[in-house]
């Protein structure tokens, strides 16, 4: 009997609480899915190293799932706690039948036995089918063709995804359990009619409060835009703190606050059923400003998650088309190489004097008896050296830098040594590209900045006209600043001195790179094999970079910041979207009686739905907003951060997020509104046939 009891008291909780019951399944899902990108590897061409970057993938992924088992967990015991309260009548009637509280617990236990089975299922046989979606995806990022359709199954991610919710579950039934044994006949039969606690009463106690969230947040702001959010500072930490405090204070005052701003537009608040809804709002968000105030947060994590990793993949994406001008580059640095860029007066006489060092590579290489010809299609090798004569003092000022510049300069850039390069090196680099040679008279110099956020502070330097005197000789500036990327940038991002031949002949250079262009049938991976046994500092060169290896490195670090922040910002916002929901649910249940009495007055059908259409509106736009402005300024921090090391602006992917945020969070408020009206109607109908 008992059993039977409890499928019919879940077949009526399906009904009446659907959006709890897809949260569960949408979490198991998302779990499975993302657990079983290793078993991807069946269907894509991926070369060795990408699959290591998918097995570390998979690695960081499991470690982030059990702080998502936590943030899923802490979601269902939520959600299975507000269910019981509404059921608190239900409840109440049993005991007042004679059930004793372990024959109820029973009841319980077994309607979350089978509410886990049934979501567990759905959940995972989704998961299964979605997965080979996501080979598509996975496909696009790693920039490979699928090789053919292969349905995979992750006996792994299934075993993970048992485990993980089985833990959940069973917490939840020892949950009921503890509730159940303390449950009170008087409080269950009379919960119905228990109004909402209200914490603060007078409205003037709620605009004092409000006027203090609204400092403490404008505080935390100011702190988080002066001081960064990069290092873990006690300024950092203060903002935390303020901010968390700010969101309390601001959602709990906000209800009084709200109504007397209302009121006093006595228009607006006698318009339709203004008063009504307000009232409504106002008693909830009072005593539920914690669980808001969490949601909020929860909000604030997935837009900031989300806008990053997209724009991180941006990033990605546009470095990789310019990062990678050629196939390979060998390298062969001078010893006491970072010692002379920034001044070591005796490592450069060290350096200046030693006879030893062979910088030629190719030369290196022929005598080593390495046939380049074989592998090669065309090559260029150039010199990098250092005028010791030009710290970037002399062309750069702190003042003409972006403030977020200036400060990395002053700590880091300050003193230090000019690189140049001699201009047919220069068009070596330039032939190679398939570009037109640069021309520079014997008193002009030129300056290669492949860094955009400097090129206006280089720009300002070229319009003035700014001379340097190199060997007794005043060069003027060319009048086009070039921007050009090698394979091998390091210090030189700063900027570069093309400079005609003449000016550094007999200088010895610190680093020479040998830039090569691949025949079709040459195999890059085979190239560093083979070439390997060259390579140290008494051989013949001293790194190597192929294309291949960065393409590699830039589409594994796209994929794992694509997926890490997919994963934790979908399940912030299905978890916060889904606690809303539920109280909007039991809200709409509690006041099913109030819109009846609404009906009574005469109150047209559709004013009703609009009433109530607002109140849920309210509800979910509110934390909304306040979350978009605490992301607004935490964007606004990271991407100056991101435009220290790679200028480019984050803001772009903000569409992407307002995306993802209006289909998730938008059906779910769509799937509120409509549940909480029939909810109210079948209510309505209910009491009208008693």
């Amino acid at each position: 009997m008992f059993y039977k009891l409890a499928v019919k008291n879940v077949t009526k909780s399906m009904k009446d609480y659907t959006v709890y019951f897809l949260t569960l399944m949408f979490g198991v899902c998302l779990f499975y899915m993302f657990n079983s990108i290793d078993s991807q590897t069946a269907m894509l061409q991926l070369s060795s190293s990408q699959k290591q970057v998918l097995q570390t993938l998979t690695e960081i992924i499991g470690y982030v799932s059990v702080f998502i088992s936590v943030v899923l967990g802490f979601l269902i015991v939520y959600a299975n706690g507000f269910l019981m309260k509404r059921r608190k009548m239900e409840l109440g009637i049993y005991m007042t039948l004679g059930m004793p509280k372990g024959k109820i617990s029973i009841i319980i236990i077994v309607e979350t036995l089978l509410i886990g089975l049934i979501s567990l299922a759905v959940g995972l046989v989704l998961g299964v089918f979605l997965s080979q979606g996501m080979s598509i995806l996975t496909a696009k990022l790693f920039e490979v063709n699928l090789s053919k359709f292969i349905f995979t199954f992750s006996s792994e991610a299934l075993w993970k995804t048992l485990v993980y919710f089985g833990v959940i579950f069973l917490v939840v039934m020892l949950f009921n359990t503890v509730s159940v044994s303390k449950l009170n006949l008087i409080d269950l039969l009379s919960a119905a009619h228990k109004n909402e606690k209200l914490h603060i009463r007078r409205l003037w106690v709620s605009v004092v409060i409000f006027i203090v969230s609204v400092v403490c947040l404008g505080t935390a702001y100011y702190l988080v835009e002066t001081y960064g959010m990069l290092q873990i500072s006690p300024q950092f930490i203060s903002c935390l703190i303020l901010g968390i405090v700010g969101t309390l204070l601001f959602f709990l005052s906000l209800s009084g606050f709200l109504l007397r701003v209302t009121q006093s537009n006595k228009k607006l608040y006698f318009k339709g059923l203004n008063m009504f809804v307000l009232r409504q709002f106002n008693s909830k968000i009072n005593s539920t400003f914690v669980s808001v105030s969490v949601i909020c947060i929860m909000l604030l994590i997935t837009i900031g998650t989300i806008s990053t990793g997209l724009s991180l993949t941006r990033i990605i994406n546009r470095n990789l088309d310019v990062a990678t001008p050629f196939d390979a580059s060998l390298t062969y640095v001078s010893e006491g190489y970072s010692q002379i860029f920034f001044g070591d007066e005796a490592e450069s006489t060290k350096h200046e004097t030693a006879k030893e060092e062979n910088l030629d590579i190719t030369a290196n290489l022929k005598a080593a008896g390495f046939d380049l010809d074989k592998w090669a299609k065309s090559y260029g090798q150039i010199y990098i050296y250092v005028r010791k004569d030009i710290p970037y003092d002399a062309l750069i000022s702190e003042s003409s830098l972006p403030q977020r510049l200036a400060d990395y300069y002053a700590n880091n850039m300050k003193g230090v040594s000019m690189t140049a390069m001699s201009l047919s090196d220069f068009n070596k680099i330039l032939k190679l590209k398939g570009k037109k040679e640069l021309v520079l008279k014997e008193n002009e110099y030129a300056v290669n900045c492949p860094r955009e956020d400097l090129l206006p502070c280089y720009q300002s330097i070229v319009s003035s006209g700014k001379k340097l005197t190199i060997n007794g000789t005043e060069l003027s500036p060319l009048s086009t600043l070039i921007s050009e990327m090698d394979s091998d940038e390091g210090f030189m991002e700063w900027g570069t001195l093309i400079l005609p031949d003449s000016y550094l002949k007999g200088m010895k250079p610190i680093q020479t790179i040998l830039n090569i262009q691949f025949k079709p049938e040459t195999d890059s991976h085979k190239f560093k094999e083979t070439i390997s046994r060259f390579e140290g500092a008494d051989k013949c060169y001293t790194g190597v970079l192929l294309k291949s290896e960065i393409y590699d490195f830039y589409t594994g670090s796209k994929t794992t910041a694509t997926y890490i922040t997919l994963y934790i910002g979908l399940v912030f916002l299905i978890a916060a979207a889904a606690v809303l929901a539920l109280q909007q649910l039991s809200e709409a249940s509690d006041n099913a009686e109030r819109y009846g009495l609404l009906r009574k007055l005469g109150t047209e059908e559709k004013m009703i739905n609009r009433a109530l259409f607002h109140q849920i509106a309210l509800y979910f736009l509110l934390p909304l907003s306040l979350a978009i402005v605490h992301s607004a300024v935490g964007i606004h921090v990271v991407n100056q951060a991101m435009m220290d090391v790679n200028n480019t602006d984050i803001l772009g992917s903000l569409v992407g997020t307002a995306c993802i945020l209006v289909i998730v969070y938008g059906a779910y408020f769509l799937a509120t509104y409509f549940a909480s009206r029939s909810m109210i109607r079948q209510k309505d109908i209910a009491r009208r046939v008693d």
